[in-house]
């Protein structure tokens, strides 16, 4: 008999919620992460990394977040934040500037997810990374 696990949280932020939207976002992943026994993991640390970057990224380009998910199905960690912004192009994080003063987020979601993208949701647009959990705090030790 399988055990397949699979948790889901889901927040809906407040309207013009702005750059709290970031620290509030960043505060559900923790206590998600420490309900799944995440915490203690390098999923844990990089989970709250590209979560930050992706609401970071809604707040600096869009009118903030509208929404924030986030899904463990026992073997990878989806995070996804939707924002009103129609279009579902993110720029191309081969084209990273190391020298330049910001502008690195998708870069590094790119460097720690197992894959990321985008697509249409509603009018806006729901951008998403894919984590490969390890670690958890029930796993035994290598």
């Amino acid at each position: 008999m399988s055990t397949a696990v699979h948790h889901h949280r889901h927040l809906a932020f407040a309207a013009g919620s702005g750059a709290s939207s970031v620290n509030e976002g960043r505060a559900f992943t923790r206590r998600a992460l420490a309900d799944w026994r995440l915490t203690c993991s390098t999923t844990g640390d990089d989970a709250q990394l590209v979560a930050s970057e992706l609401l970071t990224n809604a707040v600096r380009h869009t009118a903030g977040p509208l929404a924030m998910d986030l899904d463990d199905d026992g073997s990878r960690l989806r995070i996804t934040v939707t924002d009103p912004r129609a279009d579902i192009t993110p720029p191309d994080p081969g084209s990273h500037q190391p020298a330049r003063i910001g502008g690195h987020g998708l870069f590094i979601v790119d460097r720690l997810a197992l894959h990321w993208g985008a697509f249409p949701e509603g009018c806006g647009k729901t951008v998403w990374a894919d984590l490969l959990l390890r670690g958890r705090a029930t796993d035994p030790a290598p």
